[in-house]
């Protein structure tokens, strides 16, 4: 009989490690990664936790909705394609002077707070910057230099104020011919925070989505420390400019050397002032850290477009935002909050 009870004792035993092993295992936070071409760079969604199939659902639910927003706003789909008719920018750049075009709510709701960044920053930041973009060649085959008569006239297309949005009705319209919107400093970081969104809404507590210098974190890494993100050397791709720890944050980075054109030996950075029609040259790169991915896109170009200490007075002022700077002095520059969030290196 005691033979008996303790061989029940040590089958227990076992069975009892076996279970406790396979709770643990069950228990052990792992992480999901997945990375798509989006938004002419690359994206990378990876995501944290204890349930493997939780994880892939989220994060390809995360891709679907960021090619969503990719195809709302690409502005190069051309014709009667499909692509052009799943993209509202296209509709509405092709009816421009015309009639107003119905659209996602998404878009209005991009489109009306861009309008309201161009106000905030006195028309330093304009997303109907398409024409001047369009005569440089950015994003086409062909670029030239544009002689000051040809910036001249496009840059009587670019104000903000002739987009007409009727929210009720979802429509939205340029009311000028040859207008055209370029989303390209606003979509990416949109599509980034509708992403973090469906993750959250799928319960996802821990994640970090990098799509090409637009950083937006959830949570904590592993629930337990806050991220560690780099703010890139702009003259030197191998270094660091600073670390920054982030918790449920964006850190999303405008830089000369992102996109560029060479042009006879000479070469041209892709951000364009709306007043100008030319390149800026007073910041190499511009960090903006707050709370969501939009606006972090949307200011870390509008302060880049600014003369640095206008840039830095201004994220000083508006609530919730931080912002490192790299003047063309390759100074580095920062707003006071961020005196414990980043290390300089």
């Amino acid at each position: 009989m005691k033979k008996n009870c303790f061989v029940i004792a040590i089958v227990l035993f076992f069975l009892v490690m076996f279970i406790g092993s396979r709770i643990m295992r069950s228990q052990q936070v792992c992480e999901y990664q997945s990375e798509e071409f989006l938004m002419d760079t690359l994206v990378s969604i990876s995501t944290y936790g204890t349930d493997t199939d939780l994880l892939k659902l989220a994060t390809e639910e995360a891709f679907v909705e960021m090619r969503r927003i990719a195809d709302l706003t690409d502005r190069f789909s051309e014709g009667d394609s499909l692509a052009c008719n799943a993209s509202d920018v296209s509709r509405i750049n092709k009816m421009a002077g015309i009639e107003p075009v119905t659209v996602d709510k998404d878009v209005v709701n991009i489109l009306k707070l861009a309008k309201e960044y161009t106000e905030l920053t006195n028309g330093a930041f304009d997303i109907t910057i398409g024409p001047v973009m369009d005569l440089w060649g950015f994003g086409q085959e062909k670029q030239k230099v544009p002689n000051s008569l040809e910036i001249q006239k496009v840059l009587e297309l670019v104000d903000s104020k002739k987009i007409i949005l009727n929210e009720d009705l979802c429509t939205a319209y340029l009311s000028q011919k040859s207008m055209s919107l370029d989303l390209g400093a606003v979509a990416k970081g949109y599509a980034v925070e509708k992403a973090v969104n469906i993750l959250e809404n799928q319960g996802i507590k821990s994640a970090l989505i990098d799509a090409g210098g637009n950083i937006r974190v959830l949570g904590k890494k592993d629930n337990e420390k806050p991220w560690k993100v780099g703010i890139q050397d702009p003259r030197d791709t191998s270094s660091l400019v600073g670390i920054l720890s982030l918790v449920d944050e964006s850190a999303v980075t405008s830089g000369d050397y992102y996109r560029s054109i060479e042009i006879n030996g000479r070469t041209y950075n892709h951000i364009i002032s709306p007043k100008t029609g030319f390149p800026v040259g007073d910041n190499m790169s511009v960090t903006v850290i707050t709370k969501d991915a939009f606006t972090a896109d949307v200011l870390s170009t509008a302060l880049f477009l600014m003369k640095s200490q206008q840039a830095l007075a201004l994220a000083e002022e508006l609530e919730g935002i931080e912002a490192v700077l790299v003047n063309a002095d390759q100074e580095i520059l920062m707003t006071s909050g961020l005196i414990e969030k980043v290390v300089i290196k």
